[in-house]
This record gives structure tokens, C-alpha cells and sequence, in this order.
């Protein structure tokens, strides 16, 4: 296996990244304050937001249940200089499932709107998942870059273009933090959440060739099926599946070294060219 390169200090980041992955309460009940870090430059990431919305979600969520499932929609830039609120209200509180609804807020403007739900697993009887579409090497032989953020990942790229110049997954990568973690579940699905937006999704361009195109999320959503740990190896395989109205869906898989999968993903982008006025 290629280490990556120490120019980029991935367990600095990954430090300050869990530091403030730690919210403070705020003065009402139900909410929660969250900052962040200052390798982000201006504005921060959606997938960071999310990360920081999970932890103040589970903080509300009852004991012994995980979460599976969240929705949310990006309304506005966040700017790093600035403290997010995060104000957490219950929806459910049912025998198998709970409900919370999330708004992240800043300056008194709603930047986030996310719904997650949590459950307690049951034994459902019959287990399956759809096998990968393609072989692809284990971690131990792909070249490891740092970053961007507290990951490593080796990144195998997308596979050929068809004659329509169009590609079954637009981006293929191997991912985890360069530490171990604590055995606290809330805390690598937070991770999770960041990377469900931050690794693939998010900062990869569509299937379309060069940079034609700037990407804004408007609209996320994530499945978590099984507990899955940020500091184990993932496989994350995303494909485009539409471009149309300015907007573009991607879907992407994340599965364990055994081909399980442990978290799906879709977003909606918004496309501009990048020469637009």
C-alpha cells in the first residue's frame, strides 16, 4: 500500500475536526451550538453540517437506538467565522422508531432543514444485498492520498465512458480516518454523514468531461443499514444519474471489505457552467 503524502496533515485535521464535532448546549432547551474548523476557508462544507446536525439529533434520540435514516435540504451558504444553532424537536416516539426534526440556523437564517429517524434493529429474517457491480481491488493495492478532510482514501476513478461519453459510476474510492475511534456509534455516523457529502458526492464533477460545470447540494439524503465504523475501510461508489433543469441526482453505495452495504446515498445538485454570469 502507498502512504500518502505527510504534506497534508490528515490526523491535525481529523483532531480538530472531532473537537468540533463537540457541541455546547445552547440557552433553550432542545438546542445546540456548533462551530467550525478553520481549514475550510470561508464558507462550510454541507457535509460538515449534517455531521454536527447528527450529534445534536442523537442527543435528543433515546438510548439503544442507532440512526437510519436522515433528509435534509441545504438553504442557504454557512460561513465558517460564524456559530451555528441547531435547534432539535421531537416528530415521534414510537415502540420500534424515533423521529426528530432539525434546524440549523445562523444569524437568525435557517441554513438546514434535516429529518432523521432512529431505530433499534430487528431481526427481519431474511438479509440481502444487491452484489457490486465490478470488481475492484482491495485498499492494500490502491495509492492513498490525505484529504481533503480527516480521511485517507485511494481513489480509483470513474470507470470508461460509454460511446455517449456518459459512465456507470462517475467516481469509485476507498476511505476511512487514519485513527482508531472510539466504540461510540453517534460518533461514526456523524463521521459517515460528513462523508456521504464530502467524499464523492459532493466534490467530484458529474459524468460530463472538464470542468463545464459548478455544483451547489440543494437536497441530501442518507441511509445508514448497518452499524459501519469511519475508521474501518469503506468503498464508495457513485454514479450520476441524471442531469436535467439545471438540477443533477447522484446515488452513491458504501460498503464494507466484505461487499456489504453499510449506507446509501442520494443528492441533488444544482448545476451552472462555470462561465456563467
Amino acid at each position: 500500500m502507498a502512504e500518502p503524502d505527510d504534506s497534508f496533515d490528515v490526523g491535525a485535521v481529523l483532531t480538530e475536526t472531532l473537537e468540533f464535532l463537540t457541541l455546547r448546549p445552547g440557552v433553550d432547551g432542545g438546542t445546540w451550538v456548533g462551530r467550525a474548523p478553520g481549514w475550510f476557508g470561508d464558507y462550510l462544507f454541507g457535509g460538515f453540517v449534517i455531521a454536527q446536525a447528527i450529534v445534536a439529533a442523537t442527543r435528543d434520540a433515546p438510548e439503544g437506538r442507532r440512526l437510519h435514516s436522515l433528509h435534509a435540504y441545504f438553504l442557504r451558504p454557512v460561513l465558517v467565522a460564524h456559530e451555528i444553532l441547531y435547534g432539535v424537536r421531537p416528530v415521534r416516539e414510537g415502540r420500534t422508531f424515533t423521529t426528530r426534526r432539525l434546524e440549523a440556523s445562523q444569524d437568525g437564517k435557517a441554513v438546514l432543514d434535516m429529518s432523521c429517524s432512529f431505530t433499534a434493529d430487528t431481526d427481519g429474517g431474511y438479509v440481502y444485498d444487491l452484489p457490486a457491480r465490478s470488481e475492484v481491488p482491495p485498499p492494500s493495492e490502491v495509492e492513498l492520498e490525505p484529504g481533503p478532510g480527516p480521511w485517507i482514501a485511494g481513489h480509483l476513478g470513474p470507470t470508461p465512458a460509454g460511446a455517449d461519453g456518459t459512465r456507470e459510476s462517475t467516481h469509485r474510492m476507498w476511505f476511512r480516518v487514519p485513527a482508531q475511534l472510539p466504540d461510540d456509534e453517534h460518533l461514526h455516523a456523524a463521521l459517515l454523514g460528513f462523508a456521504t457529502d464530502w467524499t464523492g458526492i459532493g466534490g467530484r464533477p458529474l459524468h460530463l468531461e472538464g470542468d463545464t460545470q459548478g455544483m451547489v447540494s440543494l437536497d441530501h439524503a442518507a441511509w445508514f443499514h448497518r452499524q459501519a465504523r469511519a475508521d474501518s475501510w469503506l468503498f464508495y461508489d457513485v454514479q450520476s444519474l441524471v442531469n436535467a433543469g439545471g438540477r443533477g441526482l447522484l446515488r452513491g453505495t458504501m460498503r464494507d471489505t466484505e461487499g456489504r452495504v453499510t449506507v446509501s446515498v442520494a443528492q441533488e445538485m444544482r448545476l451552472t457552467p462555470v462561465d456563467a454570469t
